[in-house]
Protein backbone atom coordinates (compact mmCIF):
# COMPACT_ATOMS: atom_id res chain seq x y z
CA UNK A 1 0.00 0.00 0.00
CA UNK A 2 0.82 3.27 -0.60
CA UNK A 3 2.67 5.88 2.11
CA UNK A 4 0.61 9.06 2.39
CA UNK A 5 3.06 11.43 0.16
CA UNK A 6 3.40 9.11 -2.41
CA UNK A 7 0.12 8.91 -2.64
CA UNK A 8 -0.32 12.48 -2.23
CA UNK A 9 2.21 13.09 -5.07
CA UNK A 10 0.64 10.65 -7.08
CA UNK A 11 -2.44 12.15 -7.24
CA UNK A 12 -1.03 15.68 -8.24
CA UNK A 13 0.62 14.24 -11.33
CA UNK A 14 -3.17 12.52 -12.11
CA UNK A 15 -4.22 16.42 -11.56
CA UNK A 16 -1.72 17.65 -13.76
CA UNK A 17 -2.29 15.01 -16.13
CA UNK A 18 -6.06 15.87 -16.31
CA UNK A 19 -5.61 19.35 -16.81
CA UNK A 20 -3.74 18.92 -19.21
CA UNK A 21 -5.86 16.66 -21.34
CA UNK A 22 -8.76 19.27 -20.43
CA UNK A 23 -6.89 21.95 -22.28
CA UNK A 24 -6.08 19.49 -25.19
CA UNK A 25 -9.74 18.67 -25.50
CA UNK A 26 -11.23 22.59 -24.86
CA UNK A 27 -8.15 23.74 -27.44
CA UNK A 28 -9.27 20.95 -30.17
CA UNK A 29 -12.86 21.66 -29.56
CA UNK A 30 -12.32 25.23 -30.02
CA UNK A 31 -10.14 23.95 -33.06
CA UNK A 32 -12.75 22.51 -35.05
CA UNK A 33 -15.40 25.64 -33.88
CA UNK A 34 -13.20 28.00 -35.49
CA UNK A 35 -12.25 25.37 -38.52
CA UNK A 36 -15.87 24.97 -39.03
CA UNK A 37 -16.60 28.47 -38.79
CA UNK A 38 -13.88 29.77 -41.41
CA UNK A 39 -14.14 26.42 -43.72
CA UNK A 40 -17.45 24.44 -42.91
CA UNK A 41 -17.01 20.82 -43.88
CA UNK A 42 -14.13 21.18 -46.52
CA UNK A 43 -11.36 18.71 -46.24
CA UNK A 44 -7.77 20.25 -45.38
CA UNK A 45 -6.21 19.75 -48.97
CA UNK A 46 -9.55 21.88 -50.44
CA UNK A 47 -8.77 24.48 -48.17
CA UNK A 48 -5.19 24.33 -49.36
CA UNK A 49 -5.73 24.06 -52.76
CA UNK A 50 -7.87 27.30 -52.56
CA UNK A 51 -5.40 29.22 -50.65
CA UNK A 52 -2.81 28.41 -53.61
CA UNK A 53 -5.34 29.47 -56.33
CA UNK A 54 -6.35 32.79 -54.18
CA UNK A 55 -2.51 33.35 -53.62
CA UNK A 56 -1.51 32.53 -57.29
CA UNK A 57 -4.45 34.66 -58.50
CA UNK A 58 -3.25 38.22 -56.35
CA UNK A 59 -0.25 37.79 -57.45
CA UNK A 60 -1.16 37.96 -61.56
CA UNK A 61 -3.14 40.72 -60.97
CA UNK A 62 -0.42 42.50 -59.38
CA UNK A 63 1.90 42.11 -62.29
CA UNK A 64 -1.21 43.04 -64.44
CA UNK A 65 -1.65 46.24 -62.59
CA UNK A 66 1.92 46.86 -62.77
CA UNK A 67 1.64 45.86 -66.32
CA UNK A 68 -1.36 48.02 -66.79
CA UNK A 69 0.85 50.78 -65.32
CA UNK A 70 3.37 51.14 -68.07
CA UNK A 71 0.78 50.78 -71.06
CA UNK A 72 -1.37 53.78 -69.73
CA UNK A 73 1.31 56.27 -69.15
CA UNK A 74 2.67 55.61 -72.27
CA UNK A 75 6.14 54.71 -70.98
CA UNK A 76 6.72 51.25 -72.87
CA UNK A 77 10.17 51.14 -74.85
CA UNK A 78 8.88 49.62 -78.13
CA UNK A 79 12.21 49.08 -78.90
CA UNK A 80 12.42 46.65 -76.13
CA UNK A 81 8.80 45.88 -74.47
CA UNK A 82 9.42 43.21 -72.77
CA UNK A 83 12.80 44.22 -70.92
CA UNK A 84 10.97 47.62 -70.22
CA UNK A 85 8.26 45.94 -69.17
CA UNK A 86 9.45 43.85 -66.59
CA UNK A 87 12.23 46.78 -65.76
CA UNK A 88 8.53 48.95 -64.89
CA UNK A 89 6.47 45.91 -63.12
CA UNK A 90 9.43 44.81 -60.99
CA UNK A 91 9.37 47.78 -58.39
CA UNK A 92 5.58 47.80 -58.39
CA UNK A 93 5.72 44.04 -57.57
CA UNK A 94 8.54 43.90 -55.36
CA UNK A 95 7.31 46.58 -53.10
CA UNK A 96 3.78 45.28 -52.86
CA UNK A 97 3.66 41.47 -53.24
CA UNK A 98 5.23 40.78 -49.82
CA UNK A 99 1.88 40.66 -48.44
CA UNK A 100 -0.38 41.74 -51.13
CA UNK A 101 -1.13 38.45 -51.45
CA UNK A 102 -0.77 37.08 -47.76
CA UNK A 103 -3.65 39.60 -47.18
CA UNK A 104 -5.96 38.84 -49.47
CA UNK A 105 -6.17 35.32 -48.61
CA UNK A 106 -6.26 36.10 -44.90
CA UNK A 107 -8.77 38.93 -45.66
CA UNK A 108 -10.75 35.99 -47.68
CA UNK A 109 -10.61 33.66 -45.27
CA UNK A 110 -12.12 35.83 -42.40
CA UNK A 111 -14.93 36.91 -44.69
CA UNK A 112 -15.81 32.97 -45.47
CA UNK A 113 -15.22 32.71 -48.93
CA UNK A 114 -13.77 28.88 -48.33
CA UNK A 115 -16.76 28.06 -46.28
CA UNK A 116 -19.03 25.93 -48.89
CA UNK A 117 -22.52 27.93 -49.42
CA UNK A 118 -25.25 26.81 -51.42
CA UNK A 119 -25.67 28.17 -55.15
CA UNK A 120 -28.36 29.88 -54.12
CA UNK A 121 -25.90 32.43 -51.79
CA UNK A 122 -24.50 34.01 -54.46
CA UNK A 123 -25.83 37.09 -53.68
CA UNK A 124 -23.92 37.27 -50.05
CA UNK A 125 -20.71 35.40 -52.02
CA UNK A 126 -20.86 39.16 -53.45
CA UNK A 127 -20.89 40.68 -50.64
CA UNK A 128 -18.26 38.88 -49.05
CA UNK A 129 -15.92 39.76 -51.68
CA UNK A 130 -16.74 43.32 -51.77
CA UNK A 131 -16.11 43.55 -48.20
CA UNK A 132 -12.83 41.49 -47.68
CA UNK A 133 -11.68 44.01 -51.06
CA UNK A 134 -12.96 46.84 -49.22
CA UNK A 135 -10.91 46.21 -46.16
CA UNK A 136 -7.79 45.20 -47.87
CA UNK A 137 -7.80 48.53 -50.20
CA UNK A 138 -8.04 50.52 -46.79
CA UNK A 139 -5.38 48.75 -45.50
CA UNK A 140 -2.86 49.24 -49.03
CA UNK A 141 -3.71 52.64 -48.95
CA UNK A 142 -2.55 53.13 -45.17
CA UNK A 143 0.57 50.99 -45.87
CA UNK A 144 1.44 53.06 -48.67
CA UNK A 145 0.16 56.63 -47.70
CA UNK A 146 1.11 56.87 -44.07
CA UNK A 147 3.63 54.50 -43.28
CA UNK A 148 5.65 55.21 -46.55
CA UNK A 149 4.68 58.46 -47.44
CA UNK A 150 3.61 57.43 -51.29
CA UNK A 151 0.04 58.19 -51.38
CA UNK A 152 0.08 58.77 -55.17
CA UNK A 153 1.48 55.69 -56.01
CA UNK A 154 -0.11 53.76 -54.06
CA UNK A 155 -3.76 54.53 -54.89
CA UNK A 156 -2.29 54.29 -58.62
CA UNK A 157 -1.74 50.37 -57.34
CA UNK A 158 -4.41 50.09 -55.20
CA UNK A 159 -6.98 50.67 -56.91
CA UNK A 160 -6.99 48.53 -59.78
CA UNK A 161 -5.06 45.95 -57.70
CA UNK A 162 -8.24 45.30 -55.34
CA UNK A 163 -10.84 46.27 -57.92
CA UNK A 164 -9.66 43.77 -60.83
CA UNK A 165 -9.09 41.09 -57.47
CA UNK A 166 -12.19 41.22 -56.56
CA UNK A 167 -13.91 41.23 -59.76
CA UNK A 168 -11.29 37.86 -60.63
CA UNK A 169 -12.50 36.07 -57.48
CA UNK A 170 -15.93 36.86 -57.85
CA UNK A 171 -16.50 35.34 -61.02
CA UNK A 172 -14.26 32.28 -60.19
CA UNK A 173 -16.51 31.62 -56.92
CA UNK A 174 -19.39 32.21 -59.45
CA UNK A 175 -18.81 30.14 -62.43
CA UNK A 176 -17.66 27.07 -59.32
CA UNK A 177 -20.91 27.48 -57.72
CA UNK A 178 -22.97 27.49 -61.42
CA UNK A 179 -20.88 24.10 -61.93
CA UNK A 180 -21.47 22.76 -58.79
CA UNK A 181 -25.19 23.38 -58.80
CA UNK A 182 -25.97 21.08 -61.37
CA UNK A 183 -25.02 17.41 -59.65
CA UNK A 184 -22.55 17.60 -56.41
CA UNK A 185 -22.42 15.02 -53.66
CA UNK A 186 -19.60 15.59 -50.73
CA UNK A 187 -17.53 12.85 -49.44
CA UNK A 188 -19.10 10.95 -47.00
CA UNK A 189 -16.27 11.19 -44.01
CA UNK A 190 -17.09 15.12 -44.10
CA UNK A 191 -20.50 15.48 -41.91
CA UNK A 192 -21.75 18.63 -42.55
CA UNK A 193 -24.35 18.21 -39.93
CA UNK A 194 -21.58 17.83 -37.57
CA UNK A 195 -21.22 21.49 -36.96
CA UNK A 196 -23.47 24.57 -36.42
CA UNK A 197 -27.19 24.41 -38.44
CA UNK A 198 -27.84 27.36 -40.82
CA UNK A 199 -29.10 25.78 -43.92
CA UNK A 200 -32.04 23.23 -42.93
CA UNK A 201 -33.76 22.03 -46.06
CA UNK A 202 -37.36 21.42 -45.26
CA UNK A 203 -39.10 17.99 -47.76
CA UNK A 204 -42.87 18.74 -47.96
CA UNK A 205 -42.37 22.57 -46.45
CA UNK A 206 -45.17 24.13 -47.56
CA UNK A 207 -48.04 21.09 -46.58
CA UNK A 208 -49.88 21.31 -43.22
CA UNK A 209 -47.07 21.58 -40.66
CA UNK A 210 -44.31 22.13 -42.96
CA UNK A 211 -45.56 25.74 -43.20
CA UNK A 212 -45.39 26.05 -39.83
CA UNK A 213 -42.08 24.38 -39.35
CA UNK A 214 -40.65 27.07 -41.86
CA UNK A 215 -41.95 30.06 -40.67
CA UNK A 216 -40.83 29.22 -36.97
CA UNK A 217 -36.92 27.69 -38.44
CA UNK A 218 -37.24 31.91 -40.28
CA UNK A 219 -37.90 33.40 -36.94
CA UNK A 220 -35.10 31.57 -35.55
CA UNK A 221 -33.00 33.30 -37.52
CA UNK A 222 -32.56 29.93 -39.88
CA UNK A 223 -31.94 29.51 -43.61
CA UNK A 224 -34.31 27.62 -45.13
CA UNK A 225 -35.05 25.71 -48.52
CA UNK A 226 -38.06 24.26 -49.48
CA UNK A 227 -38.45 21.01 -51.69
CA UNK A 228 -41.98 20.62 -52.57
CA UNK A 229 -43.74 19.03 -55.57
CA UNK A 230 -46.73 22.01 -54.94
CA UNK A 231 -49.64 19.54 -54.64
CA UNK A 232 -51.27 21.59 -53.12
CA UNK A 233 -49.89 25.13 -54.30
CA UNK A 234 -47.80 27.85 -52.29
CA UNK A 235 -50.73 29.85 -50.77
CA UNK A 236 -49.58 28.33 -47.48
CA UNK A 237 -46.13 30.28 -47.87
CA UNK A 238 -47.81 33.57 -48.97
CA UNK A 239 -47.06 36.05 -46.18
CA UNK A 240 -43.27 34.32 -45.87
CA UNK A 241 -42.63 33.52 -49.51
CA UNK A 242 -40.53 36.48 -50.42
CA UNK A 243 -38.44 36.43 -47.10
CA UNK A 244 -34.81 37.09 -47.65
CA UNK A 245 -33.64 33.44 -46.05
CA UNK A 246 -36.55 31.32 -47.87
CA UNK A 247 -35.25 29.48 -50.97
CA UNK A 248 -38.14 27.83 -52.50
CA UNK A 249 -37.56 24.61 -54.85
CA UNK A 250 -40.39 23.22 -56.62
CA UNK A 251 -39.13 19.61 -57.51
CA UNK A 252 -40.12 16.07 -56.72
CA UNK A 253 -38.52 14.26 -53.82
CA UNK A 254 -38.62 11.27 -55.38
CA UNK A 255 -36.22 12.65 -58.30
CA UNK A 256 -32.55 11.57 -57.80
CA UNK A 257 -31.25 15.15 -59.40
CA UNK A 258 -34.03 17.20 -57.57
CA UNK A 259 -33.01 15.91 -54.55
CA UNK A 260 -29.45 16.32 -54.78
CA UNK A 261 -29.91 19.61 -55.95
CA UNK A 262 -32.00 20.67 -53.11
CA UNK A 263 -29.64 18.58 -50.38
CA UNK A 264 -26.77 20.73 -51.52
CA UNK A 265 -25.24 22.97 -49.08
CA UNK A 266 -27.80 21.71 -46.45
CA UNK A 267 -26.67 21.61 -42.59
CA UNK A 268 -29.63 19.33 -41.65
CA UNK A 269 -33.54 17.86 -43.22
CA UNK A 270 -36.55 17.53 -41.89
CA UNK A 271 -38.34 15.27 -43.96
CA UNK A 272 -42.18 15.93 -44.01
CA UNK A 273 -43.94 14.59 -47.36
CA UNK A 274 -45.61 11.87 -47.21
CA UNK A 275 -49.75 10.61 -48.29
CA UNK A 276 -50.25 11.21 -44.93
CA UNK A 277 -54.04 9.52 -43.08
CA UNK A 278 -55.42 6.35 -43.72
CA UNK A 279 -58.14 6.68 -46.23
CA UNK A 280 -55.52 8.98 -48.42
CA UNK A 281 -53.02 5.89 -48.35
CA UNK A 282 -55.79 3.61 -48.95
CA UNK A 283 -56.41 5.29 -52.52
CA UNK A 284 -53.71 3.69 -53.93
CA UNK A 285 -51.41 1.03 -52.38
CA UNK A 286 -47.73 1.35 -54.61
CA UNK A 287 -48.23 4.80 -54.66
CA UNK A 288 -48.43 4.88 -50.77
CA UNK A 289 -45.35 2.63 -50.49
CA UNK A 290 -43.13 4.68 -52.69
CA UNK A 291 -44.05 8.21 -51.50
CA UNK A 292 -44.05 7.18 -47.43
CA UNK A 293 -41.51 4.45 -47.58
CA UNK A 294 -39.07 4.35 -50.84
CA UNK A 295 -38.89 8.42 -51.39
CA UNK A 296 -38.29 8.99 -47.52
CA UNK A 297 -35.30 5.51 -48.06
CA UNK A 298 -33.34 7.63 -51.08
CA UNK A 299 -33.72 10.96 -49.36
CA UNK A 300 -32.01 9.50 -46.55
CA UNK A 301 -29.39 7.78 -48.72
CA UNK A 302 -28.89 10.74 -50.19
CA UNK A 303 -28.16 13.15 -47.39
CA UNK A 304 -26.02 10.74 -46.22
CA UNK A 305 -23.99 10.47 -49.32
CA UNK A 306 -23.62 14.36 -48.78
CA UNK A 307 -22.33 14.17 -45.59
CA UNK A 308 -25.68 15.40 -43.79
CA UNK A 309 -25.86 13.92 -40.42
CA UNK A 310 -29.06 15.68 -38.99
CA UNK A 311 -32.18 14.12 -40.60
CA UNK A 312 -35.30 14.31 -38.80
CA UNK A 313 -37.89 12.06 -39.84
CA UNK A 314 -41.89 12.60 -39.51
CA UNK A 315 -43.32 9.76 -38.36
CA UNK A 316 -46.64 9.06 -36.62
CA UNK A 317 -47.89 7.39 -33.25
CA UNK A 318 -50.03 5.65 -35.19
CA UNK A 319 -47.67 2.72 -35.49
CA UNK A 320 -49.10 1.75 -32.16
CA UNK A 321 -52.45 1.22 -33.79
CA UNK A 322 -54.55 -0.71 -31.31
CA UNK A 323 -53.85 -1.10 -27.49
CA UNK A 324 -54.69 -0.65 -23.58
CA UNK A 325 -51.56 0.06 -22.64
CA UNK A 326 -49.95 3.39 -22.96
CA UNK A 327 -47.51 2.94 -25.14
CA UNK A 328 -43.63 4.09 -25.13
CA UNK A 329 -41.15 4.31 -27.53
CA UNK A 330 -39.77 0.70 -26.72
CA UNK A 331 -43.53 -0.74 -26.81
CA UNK A 332 -44.49 -3.00 -29.32
CA UNK A 333 -45.71 -1.53 -32.89
CA UNK A 334 -49.13 -2.72 -33.92
CA UNK A 335 -50.05 -1.14 -37.47
CA UNK A 336 -53.87 -1.18 -38.32
CA UNK A 337 -53.31 0.96 -41.60
CA UNK A 338 -51.33 0.63 -45.00
CA UNK A 339 -50.10 4.72 -43.55
CA UNK A 340 -48.84 3.14 -39.87
CA UNK A 341 -46.84 0.31 -41.74
CA UNK A 342 -45.01 2.59 -44.22
CA UNK A 343 -43.68 4.66 -41.66
CA UNK A 344 -42.45 1.70 -39.65
CA UNK A 345 -40.65 0.83 -42.82
CA UNK A 346 -39.23 4.17 -42.98
CA UNK A 347 -38.01 4.47 -39.64
CA UNK A 348 -36.54 1.26 -39.90
CA UNK A 349 -34.81 1.79 -43.59
CA UNK A 350 -33.42 5.38 -41.54
CA UNK A 351 -32.00 3.56 -38.76
CA UNK A 352 -30.40 1.00 -40.69
CA UNK A 353 -28.61 3.27 -42.98
CA UNK A 354 -27.40 5.08 -39.57
CA UNK A 355 -23.49 5.37 -39.63
CA UNK A 356 -20.89 7.26 -37.57
CA UNK A 357 -21.72 10.12 -39.94
CA UNK A 358 -25.35 9.57 -40.61
CA UNK A 359 -27.65 10.16 -37.09
CA UNK A 360 -31.21 10.30 -38.34
CA UNK A 361 -34.25 10.88 -35.03
CA UNK A 362 -37.31 9.80 -35.49
CA UNK A 363 -40.28 11.85 -34.41
CA UNK A 364 -43.25 10.18 -34.22
CA UNK A 365 -46.32 12.62 -34.07
CA UNK A 366 -49.15 12.38 -32.10
CA UNK A 367 -52.44 13.52 -33.70
CA UNK A 368 -52.21 16.32 -35.31
CA UNK A 369 -54.79 19.68 -35.40
CA UNK A 370 -54.99 23.49 -35.00
CA UNK A 371 -54.30 26.40 -37.43
CA UNK A 372 -52.08 26.19 -40.35
CA UNK A 373 -52.51 28.67 -43.47
CA UNK A 374 -52.64 24.99 -45.25
CA UNK A 375 -55.57 23.82 -43.07
CA UNK A 376 -57.14 20.11 -43.09
CA UNK A 377 -60.29 19.23 -42.27
CA UNK A 378 -60.12 15.78 -42.24
CA UNK A 379 -58.45 15.67 -38.67
CA UNK A 380 -60.92 14.74 -35.99
CA UNK A 381 -60.17 17.91 -33.95
CA UNK A 382 -60.53 20.06 -36.82
CA UNK A 383 -63.15 18.43 -38.39
CA UNK A 384 -65.36 18.39 -35.16
CA UNK A 385 -64.38 22.12 -34.82
CA UNK A 386 -65.60 23.15 -38.53
CA UNK A 387 -69.21 21.04 -37.63
CA UNK A 388 -69.56 22.93 -34.34
CA UNK A 389 -69.12 26.30 -35.73
CA UNK A 390 -71.34 25.62 -39.29
CA UNK A 391 -74.34 22.85 -38.30
CA UNK A 392 -73.98 23.12 -34.37
CA UNK A 393 -73.80 19.62 -34.60
CA UNK A 394 -70.70 16.45 -34.12
CA UNK A 395 -70.92 13.19 -35.28
CA UNK A 396 -68.27 11.29 -32.45
CA UNK A 397 -67.48 7.44 -33.99
CA UNK A 398 -66.23 5.19 -31.19
CA UNK A 399 -66.42 8.30 -28.38
CA UNK A 400 -64.64 5.38 -25.96
CA UNK A 401 -61.57 5.03 -28.55
CA UNK A 402 -57.89 7.14 -26.80
CA UNK A 403 -56.10 9.73 -29.37
CA UNK A 404 -52.84 11.51 -28.06
CA UNK A 405 -52.99 15.34 -29.80
CA UNK A 406 -50.50 17.77 -30.60
CA UNK A 407 -50.65 21.19 -31.88
CA UNK A 408 -49.14 21.86 -35.34
CA UNK A 409 -47.25 24.39 -33.64
CA UNK A 410 -45.65 22.32 -30.94
CA UNK A 411 -44.95 20.03 -33.61
CA UNK A 412 -43.40 22.20 -35.43
CA UNK A 413 -41.07 23.24 -32.24
CA UNK A 414 -40.25 19.57 -31.35
CA UNK A 415 -38.71 19.33 -35.42
CA UNK A 416 -36.57 22.79 -34.24
CA UNK A 417 -35.87 21.18 -30.51
CA UNK A 418 -34.72 17.90 -32.50
CA UNK A 419 -32.57 20.06 -34.88
CA UNK A 420 -30.80 22.50 -31.93
CA UNK A 421 -30.32 19.57 -29.59
CA UNK A 422 -26.48 17.72 -29.31
CA UNK A 423 -26.72 15.13 -31.94
CA UNK A 424 -25.32 12.36 -29.49
CA UNK A 425 -28.61 12.99 -27.83
CA UNK A 426 -31.12 12.85 -30.57
CA UNK A 427 -28.46 10.68 -33.07
CA UNK A 428 -30.46 7.29 -33.82
CA UNK A 429 -33.02 8.32 -31.65
CA UNK A 430 -37.53 7.78 -31.60
CA UNK A 431 -39.32 10.14 -29.98
CA UNK A 432 -43.05 10.54 -29.23
CA UNK A 433 -44.27 13.86 -29.96
CA UNK A 434 -47.15 15.29 -27.85
CA UNK A 435 -47.50 15.63 -23.99
CA UNK A 436 -49.17 13.35 -21.41
CA UNK A 437 -52.13 15.83 -20.54
CA UNK A 438 -52.86 15.82 -24.51
CA UNK A 439 -54.60 11.97 -24.46
CA UNK A 440 -58.44 12.14 -24.40
CA UNK A 441 -61.10 9.88 -25.81
CA UNK A 442 -62.71 11.16 -28.80
CA UNK A 443 -66.26 11.70 -26.50
CA UNK A 444 -63.55 13.70 -23.95
CA UNK A 445 -62.94 15.48 -27.44
CA UNK A 446 -66.31 16.46 -28.43
CA UNK A 447 -67.07 17.53 -25.28
CA UNK A 448 -64.20 20.31 -25.11
CA UNK A 449 -65.05 21.26 -28.97
CA UNK A 450 -68.94 21.93 -27.67
CA UNK A 451 -67.38 23.85 -24.61
CA UNK A 452 -65.76 26.01 -27.22
CA UNK A 453 -68.89 26.51 -29.13
CA UNK A 454 -72.09 26.82 -27.16
CA UNK A 455 -75.31 25.18 -28.52
CA UNK A 456 -73.66 22.42 -30.24
CA UNK A 457 -75.35 18.67 -30.41
CA UNK A 458 -72.82 16.23 -29.84
CA UNK A 459 -74.09 12.57 -31.13
CA UNK A 460 -72.43 9.39 -30.49
CA UNK A 461 -72.34 6.68 -33.02
CA UNK A 462 -71.16 3.10 -33.15
CA UNK A 463 -68.66 2.26 -36.14
CA UNK A 464 -65.98 -0.68 -36.16
CA UNK A 465 -64.18 0.50 -39.38
CA UNK A 466 -61.71 1.90 -37.22
CA UNK A 467 -59.85 -0.17 -34.52
CA UNK A 468 -57.05 2.67 -34.10
CA UNK A 469 -57.11 2.78 -29.96
CA UNK A 470 -54.08 4.31 -28.04
CA UNK A 471 -52.70 5.95 -25.19
CA UNK A 472 -49.24 7.68 -25.81
CA UNK A 473 -45.97 8.01 -23.03
CA UNK A 474 -44.28 11.34 -23.70
CA UNK A 475 -41.70 10.89 -20.69
CA UNK A 476 -38.97 10.50 -23.41
CA UNK A 477 -39.04 13.90 -25.36
CA UNK A 478 -39.80 15.68 -22.03
CA UNK A 479 -36.79 14.48 -20.66
CA UNK A 480 -34.30 14.40 -23.20
CA UNK A 481 -35.08 17.48 -24.57
CA UNK A 482 -37.13 19.53 -22.27
CA UNK A 483 -40.22 19.97 -24.56
CA UNK A 484 -43.87 20.28 -23.15
CA UNK A 485 -47.16 20.94 -25.39
CA UNK A 486 -47.51 24.82 -25.40
CA UNK A 487 -50.69 24.50 -26.75
CA UNK A 488 -53.64 22.88 -24.59
CA UNK A 489 -56.12 21.14 -26.42
CA UNK A 490 -58.83 23.52 -25.41
CA UNK A 491 -56.99 26.20 -26.53
CA UNK A 492 -56.10 25.31 -30.17
CA UNK A 493 -59.56 23.86 -30.66
CA UNK A 494 -61.01 27.31 -29.82
CA UNK A 495 -58.67 28.78 -32.20
CA UNK A 496 -59.83 26.12 -35.07
CA UNK A 497 -63.30 27.76 -34.00
CA UNK A 498 -62.36 30.93 -34.14
CA UNK A 499 -60.92 31.01 -37.90
CA UNK A 500 -63.58 29.00 -39.00
CA UNK A 501 -66.56 31.70 -37.22
CA UNK A 502 -64.23 34.73 -38.10
CA UNK A 503 -64.53 32.86 -41.87
CA UNK A 504 -60.34 32.68 -42.75
CA UNK A 505 -61.72 29.77 -44.32
CA UNK A 506 -64.23 30.83 -46.81
CA UNK A 507 -65.02 26.89 -47.19
CA UNK A 508 -64.32 24.48 -45.05
CA UNK A 509 -65.89 21.36 -46.99
CA UNK A 510 -63.20 22.51 -50.06
CA UNK A 511 -61.49 19.03 -51.26
CA UNK A 512 -58.42 20.85 -50.86
CA UNK A 513 -58.26 20.85 -47.28
CA UNK A 514 -58.64 17.27 -47.36
CA UNK A 515 -55.78 14.54 -48.38
CA UNK A 516 -58.38 11.94 -49.19
CA UNK A 517 -60.53 14.46 -51.50
CA UNK A 518 -57.35 15.99 -53.40
CA UNK A 519 -56.01 12.66 -54.20
CA UNK A 520 -59.32 11.67 -55.18
CA UNK A 521 -58.85 14.63 -58.28
CA UNK A 522 -55.85 15.36 -60.16
CA UNK A 523 -53.71 14.78 -56.93
CA UNK A 524 -53.22 11.08 -57.24
CA UNK A 525 -52.43 11.35 -60.78
CA UNK A 526 -49.64 14.19 -60.07
CA UNK A 527 -48.12 11.20 -57.81
CA UNK A 528 -47.69 8.64 -60.36
CA UNK A 529 -43.77 8.50 -60.36
CA UNK A 530 -41.63 7.22 -63.06
CA UNK A 531 -38.00 7.13 -62.57
CA UNK A 532 -37.61 6.08 -66.00
CA UNK A 533 -39.18 9.12 -67.96
CA UNK A 534 -37.50 11.13 -69.89
CA UNK A 535 -34.07 9.59 -69.18
CA UNK A 536 -31.76 8.06 -71.77
CA UNK A 537 -30.17 4.71 -71.06
CA UNK A 538 -27.00 6.01 -70.38
CA UNK A 539 -28.51 8.48 -67.80
CA UNK A 540 -30.58 5.50 -66.47
CA UNK A 541 -27.40 3.41 -66.19
CA UNK A 542 -25.43 6.64 -64.46
CA UNK A 543 -28.36 6.79 -61.96
CA UNK A 544 -27.77 2.85 -61.30
CA UNK A 545 -24.08 3.53 -60.69
CA UNK A 546 -24.82 6.37 -58.51
CA UNK A 547 -27.57 4.69 -55.89
CA UNK A 548 -25.73 1.49 -55.82
CA UNK A 549 -22.88 3.40 -54.32
CA UNK A 550 -24.62 5.51 -51.88
CA UNK A 551 -26.91 2.52 -50.37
Amino acid sequence: MLSSPVLNSELLKVTRMNRILNRIIKGTGMYNAIRTRLFGNSSGQQVVLRFMADFCTANIVLVAVGLLRVVVSGQLDLADPVGHVMAKCNPVYILHAGWFAATAVLLFTFAGLYRPVPSSRIGQRLLDVTGACAVGFAGHLALGGIVEDRLAATLEVAVPAWTLLGLTVFATRFSSMSVMKRFRVVPRHTPVGSGKVEDVLVVGGAGYIGSVLTDQLLRKGYRVRILDMELFGRDSLKTILDHPRLEFTSGDFRNVEDIVKALHGMDAVVHLAAIVGDPACALDRETTITVNYAAAKLMAQLARANGISRFVFASTCSVYGESEEIRTEESDLNPVSLYATTKIDAERALLEAADSVFQPTILRFATAYGWSLRPRFDLVANLFSAQAVTEKHIRVLNGEQWRPFVHTRDIARACVYAIEAQLSKVGGEIFNVGDHTQNFTLEQLGKIVADCQPGTFVEEIRNDDDARNYRVDFTKIQRVLGFRASVSLADGIREMVEAVRDGKIADWTDPAYSNVRSLQGAGLEILKFDPTAGKSDQELQATRKFLSRVA
